[in-house]
């Protein structure tokens, strides 16, 4: 069996502490061995030394490659949700904590055969992003330019999604590539859109406070994202201004309707998700709208 590197045992060892001060005492570690890095390793060096393949690539869920059909390639970033590591990376999450979907397809198969390796993965790349911002920019923008070469090359288009579990601001980097199209779903009621990046609103809730928020995104022309049961998915979707967002993640391609619907996925807290009113079956849905439409 491999011998994991430092970086790795850290974050196994983050993952199976119990108590917030074992934690605490492991970030400090990784602060303090991040800290040492030089600023002017390489992307190549970086990588390695934190024994990663990549901090983001290109089509690598099974979501993400559903815009092959559509010729584009997407670059996406998965990062440890929430405060998973730590610190919070999802500032405006709510119910949708338990049930998020870091826990679903292929996480979901690791942590039933008692494997790590995806969750550990992400642990560092945003342990990276908090401790090392100036590599983790470095590296993220290296990778950017890197795979829109190689979409042009392949005469495809070619687009990026920075949050793909993780609600973070990254206007510096969006800004640094104006001609690239990003996307996000967000529960953050501050950002907004601009000429390249589409901003999708995501529902989390019949909390009072998210009420204006909704009402805020459709003022803005945000579509709001819903998850539903896939055995209501049919009924809902004959309902008005619903469109469905199941066929790809290209939310900048999608067309009329205010409501986007996605089919929930298992994540192995789905009951919860339910239970707490952030997946919705179809009175829940007509509910939701009629709440926020007034």
């Amino acid at each position: 069996m491999k011998k994991l590197n430092a970086y790795k045992t850290l974050a196994v060892e983050f993952l199976n502490a119990v108590l917030p001060v074992e934690k605490l005492k492991i970030r400090l570690q990784v602060q303090d061995k991040l800290d040492q890095i030089d600023g002017n390793l390489s992307y190549s060096k970086l990588l390695s030394e934190l024994g990663l393949s990549y901090i983001a690539s290109c089509d690598s869920s099974s979501k993400l490659v559903k815009g092959k059909k559509f010729e584009f390639a997407t670059l996406g970033l998965y990062l440890s949700p929430a405060s998973k590591s730590g610190r919070n990376v999802c500032t405006f999450a709510g119910a949708c904590k338990a049930p998020c979907l870091d826990q679903s397809g292929r996480v979901l198969m690791e942590n039933r055969g008692g494997k790590s390796t995806i969750q550990v993965a992400r642990l560092l790349k945003t342990w990276l992003h908090e401790f090392r911002l100036d590599l983790f920019n470095k590296a993220i923008c290296h990778e950017i330019k890197r795979e829109a070469k190689l979409a042009k090359k392949k005469g495809v288009s070619f687009c990026v999604r920075l949050n793909c579990t993780s609600d973070l601001d990254f206007s510096d980097i969006i800004a640094s590539f104006p001609e690239i199209q990003f996307y996000d779903y967000t529960k953050d009621p501050n950002r907004q859109s601009i000429d390249n990046y589409h901003l999708t609103y995501s529902w989390d809730s019949f909390s009072k406070g998210r009420l204006p928020f909704y009402r805020q995104a459709l003022e803005r022309g945000q579509k709001i994202a819903f998850p539903v049961v896939k055995a209501d998915l049919g009924r809902i979707l004959a309902l008005p201004s619903t469109l469905e967002m199941d066929s790809s993640d290209l939310r900048f391609l999608d067309g009329e309707g205010n409501y986007g619907i996605l089919a929930i996925k298992e994540t192995g807290n789905t009951a919860q998700g339910i239970k707490d009113g952030f997946m919705l079956d179809f009175d829940g849905f007509k509910k939701a709208i009629a709440w926020i439409e007034g």
